[in-house]
């Protein structure tokens, strides 16, 4: 299939859900001043994880993909609704705080599992790769955006209530967008064929069929090696233990443990800055460089940009502008990592399972993430970077290892990779 209206529509539809991701993740993260809490910051790392595995497991069961994202969109719209609220009238309750973030995360956390299997699913094979790229990129757009409204607003009122409620209204209106958006999206072929409703499938496929066609050489989906679920899954949570807490600890807790005022802001702001650039540079170079070497060049990469900011720390013991610079440059390295795991993630996982499967993955990072903000809790500036080291080091190893033993999937029909093919074809007759 080429490019068409239908997927465009879906393209716009994905953009909205994760840059809303990145809006209402960040606002987690940057009224933290208001509270000052390091047990606020434990909560909202953890909260995710009931989005991940409740909805993307209800979506495989029965709702599909479609219907879980309406689910998702009210939640994330009452959660800003009820954030705004709070902020504006009720004096910043902790607990409204705490309960308008965990409605609003549950809503986004919980689209992610389903988003990326919907554009593996769904999104023409020749755009796949950057497509599972691109799309999870504008959660770092979000987030950048987000950092920017709140730098501006309270650079202007000195007011964490007016930075809140910024940021609570572009999250509410990216949520009626989003809505209205979504009311032309498509249902997953793949998971309709999956489960049975051929009828419902070839509705499906007759809203985004057209006469022009794009078919690969056969030999472009040769897959060499054969690699067990098992084995897939503990190289996905390996790397994403690597890029999920680096990423986390160094765009967003540095920045409340070690910085004040605007220069908290501003961390996260160039952190994102950073990454959002990065995903564009991943989408182009994603296909040349075949999966495996692009997990190299990502994870090494990020290992070694570790470097210069540790002896910066060693030497000047205080941030000044470079520090900027080198969060920038290590932010790029990380986005790299996420696309690593965002074409990995849903081409590894069979279609009947997908999107928990993924949910699955962040099971044990996300509890070891919220562990590491309590532990790094009382770390030194150099043991905090040294500790990111750490992890880094853990992805460039598992990258290392995939690179010899698992294989490229750049182009290869998901039938093919997770060995659904006979399935798909007995079902389809």
């Amino acid at each position: 299939m080429k490019w068409n209206r239908t997927v465009s529509l879906t393209f716009l539809s994905l953009a909205i859900g994760f840059f809303m991701w990145g809006i209402i993740t960040t606002i987690g993260i940057l009224t933290y001043p208001a509270y000052n809490n390091i047990y606020y910051l434990i909560y909202v790392s953890a909260v995710p994880l009931i989005g991940d595995l409740l909805l993307s497991r209800l979506s495989d069961i029965s709702l599909g993909r479609k219907t879980t994202f309406f689910i998702t969109m009210f939640l994330y719209s009452l959660g800003s609704i009820i954030f705004i609220i709070n902020s504006a009238f009720l004096n910043e309750n902790i607990y409204i705080t705490l309960f308008a973030y965990t409605i609003a995360t549950i809503g986004v956390e919980g689209e992610v599992p389903v988003a990326l299997s919907l554009i593996a699913e769904l999104f023409p094979l020749r755009y796949r790769e950057k497509m599972l790229i691109i799309l999870p990129n504008f959660d770092n757009i979000g987030a950048a955006v987000a950092a920017l409204i709140a730098f501006l607003t309270y650079y202007m009122s000195s007011s964490f209530v007016v930075q809140e409620i910024s940021m609570g209204i572009v999250a509410l209106i990216g949520a009626i967008v989003a809505i209205i958006v979504r009311l032309t999206l498509p249902e997953s072929i793949r998971w309709l064929v999956v489960k049975g409703n051929i009828n419902k499938a070839k509705n499906e496929i007759n809203k985004i069929k057209t006469d022009n066609t794009y078919t690969e050489s056969a030999s472009t989906y040769n897959i060499s090696k054969t690699v067990g679920l098992g084995y897939r899954y503990a190289f996905l949570v390996l790397i994403g233990l690597s890029q999920y807490l680096t990423y986390g600890l160094m765009a967003y807790i540095i920045a409340d443990y070690y910085f004040k005022g605007l220069d908290l802001i501003l961390v996260v702001f160039y952190a994102n800055l950073g990454a959002s650039i990065a995903g564009l540079i991943a989408m182009l170079i994603v296909d040349r460089l075949g999966s495996r070497r692009f997990a190299l060049l990502s994870y090494f990469g990020g290992f070694l940009t570790m470097i210069p900011i540790m002896f910066f720390v060693v030497m000047f013991n205080k941030y000044v502008t470079m520090f900027y610079v080198l969060l920038f440059l290590n932010m790029m390295f990380s986005e790299l990592g996420w696309a690593v795991r965002t074409v990995y993630e849903p081409t590894l996982m069979p279609t009947a399972s997908r999107a928990f499967m993924i949910g699955l993955v962040r099971l044990p990072i996300i509890v070891a993430y919220t562990l590491s903000i309590y532990l790094t809790s009382s770390f030194s500036e150099l043991g905090f970077i040294v500790y990111n080291m750490i992890l880094w080091g853990i992805g460039a190893l598992s990258s290392g290892i995939w690179y010899i033993k698992g294989f490229d999937t750049n182009k290869v029909p998901l039938e093919k990779i997770t060995g659904e093919e006979k399935v798909l074809i007995k079902e389809t007759q």
